[in-house]
């Protein structure tokens, strides 16, 4: 046994480490071995060396993982694998979760309480500030076979029509242009040049089904939804996957016991994280546990953009305006990421922003609590309205609409322009959010739309689920143009007749009583044709919009109706 080696495999248990060195798998477990003389577990290194020591046992090893330095005196090291190498596995080392660490551990607990605030960081230890947990595949790695297994995965996620549309209308993937106009003879629909899934969306999806097919016998959980489509969830769930919880954060429980299923979850299990990211909290229970995270990590790389751009402002001593929807997934997840780096508040909309404004114009310190307290619960721990509205960035929830996202910007701009002056504005807001943090994906989307509401329809259809915000905003969007024509549906379930529609009353303005149910409206007109325009959110499959379209095609004599192929050769 080299020198090295021995020093780290000392079996002293006195407590008197100057370093630590952590050296963890890549499901997060952390390598260790009893101490002879107490028999608690121990650190891959700890003492005086411990640093130097530790790289030239993994140098030894043929290792090239580096130790990272969380904190001063504090390392953290992580191999690839799952396994532990059996070199090591040779001389005693195992690898067990860190909970279990945590209560059998010698190290002394200021040292304990240092790993433990660090954990988060395991899964991500390698990934530098400009790199991105998962980039979005290109085109030749796209995976579709993956989803559309058999004949109800492919009328969920295959449309002939929404794919000539796509090949005709998508010239860049950024760039809207006009709508698609297909004419079935009775009836007309104008789709518009993008709808429908986003690439963060795919991906995710793609991940999801592969990570069933290479795991078979194992539990696979989503932490919630994967994404806001109940069919695309629906269709997962048929296939094994499971739930740890709703997108509201309540657990969901395990059908034979009644218990959640957090509280069976083990190390043999399997949890993706779904596309609007998750908050520190709940990844920091998986990795307790054992469980691989990065390797089933499917957050949007847009999504984390922002984060990214949180950070950055925090950094610059900016306090974080999350313009967002307090109660969902992706903006817990930027609040999580961004209150690490800076004072953070969640505002929902214009009518909030005002809110703060007022609080900003306070002109004590004692009026300042009082009006913020509407905020408390939407604020960062220790969050102090008298200091911390001073500098401010606006990061947003990338589903909203950006023109109400760059109105807030403009608001606060204007209230700290009147309180401080406007030699100084630069000084106390973040110019460079003016360029919003807005997903491209739903921004093409609404300009899109924007380009075919203004042609004359006689229905607007809007298709997504129920607690899916992008799609609810295209929905505002056509609510403004077309009034009581606009309506907002999941599926083609939701068309009851040619007269009959259920609209879905989208959950946004907590004084309607009417908010989150589905009422039944008038739809469409006894015309002799009929135009449409039908548009789906970023989580909406293809094959959800086709079946729309076959479905009030039904409505008219057969003869009447164009069949599917003579409209697919207009477009070739």
């Amino acid at each position: 046994m080299s020198s090295n080696e021995s020093s780290i495999a000392s079996e002293d248990c006195r407590s008197a480490a100057a370093d630590v060195v952590c050296l963890f798998l890549g499901n997060s477990k952390i390598v260790t071995r009893r101490g002879q003389n107490c028999g608690k577990l121990k650190a891959f290194a700890s003492g005086p060396e411990a640093a130097r020591e530790a790289s030239s046992r993994l140098e030894e090893l043929g290792r090239t993982e580096k130790l990272v330095e969380i904190e001063p005196g504090l390392f953290f090291a992580a191999l690839d694998e799952m396994e532990l190498p059996e070199a090591l596995e040779q001389e005693g080392w195992f690898a067990v979760p860190l909970r279990d660490f945590y209560e059998e551990s010698k190290l002394p607990k200021e040292a304990l309480s240092r790993v433990r605030a660090n954990a988060i960081r395991i899964p991500y230890l390698y990934l530098n500030t400009n790199e991105y947990i998962y980039r979005f595949r290109a085109e030749k790695e796209r995976n579709r076979k993956i989803y559309q297994v058999d004949d109800s995965s492919v009328a969920l996620y295959h449309s002939a029509l929404c794919d000539a549309i796509k090949a005709v209308k998508r010239a860049k993937e950024r760039s809207a242009t006009t709508p698609a106009f297909l004419d079935f003879g009775a009836t007309e629909f104008l789709l518009p040049s993008h709808f429908g899934f986003c690439l963060g969306v795919q991906n995710a999806i793609e991940r999801a089904y592969e990570t069933l097919a290479a795991n078979p016998g194992k539990r696979v959980f989503m932490l919630s939804e994967l994404i806001h489509n109940p069919f695309v969830n629906q269709d997962l769930q048929s296939r094994g996957l499971k739930y740890l919880q709703s997108d509201k954060g309540v657990p969901q429980l395990e059908a034979e016991t009644g218990r959640p299923y957090w509280d069976s979850l083990s190390d043999q299990d399997i949890v993706i994280i779904p596309a609007f990211g998750a908050r520190d909290e709940d990844k920091l229970r998986l990795i307790e546990r054992g469980l691989p995270i990065r390797q089933y990590d499917a957050t949007c790389m847009l999504v984390e953009k922002v984060w990214k751009a949180a950070r950055r402002y925090g950094q610059q001593g900016y306090t974080i305006v999350i313009h967002g929807k307090a109660e969902h997934e992706e903006t817990k997840a930027t609040f999580s990421n961004s209150a690490k780096y800076a004072p953070s508040v969640v505002i929902r909309d214009m009518k909030e922003a005002a809110m703060l404004g007022d609080v900003i114009r306070a002109e004590t310190e004692a009026e300042k609590r009082r009006l913020f307290e509407p905020f408390l619960s939407r604020s960062s721990v220790g969050f102090d309205p008298s200091k911390d509205l001073d500098r401010l960035a606006l990061v947003n929830q990338t589903t909203l609409l950006r023109n109400e996202t760059l109105k807030i910007i403009a608001y606060l701009e204007e209230t700290l322009t009147s309180t401080y002056g406007e030699a100084h504005i630069t000084d106390h807001l973040a110019m460079s959010s003016k360029g919003d943090t807005l997903c491209y994906a739903t921004q093409v989307n609404q300009d899109a739309l924007a380009k075919a509401l203004d042609e004359d329809i006689d229905a607007a259809i809007v298709v997504g689920g129920k607690n899916s915000s992008n799609t609810f905003q295209l929905f505002r969007l056509c609510q403004e143009r077309f009034g009581d024509r606009a309506f907002y549906i999941q599926s083609e379930a939701n068309i009851l007749s040619r007269s009959e529609v259920e609209h879905f009353i989208f959950p946004y303005d907590p004084k309607d009583p009417k908010q989150g149910v589905m009422e039944k409206r008038a739809f469409l007109p006894e015309n002799e044709r009929i135009r449409v325009l039908v548009t789906g959110g970023a989580s909406c499959p293809d094959g959800i919009l086709q079946q729309i379209i076959c479905r009030i095609n039904s409505f008219f004599p057969p003869e009447r109706i164009r069949s599917i192929e003579s409209v697919l050769a207009d477009f070739e």
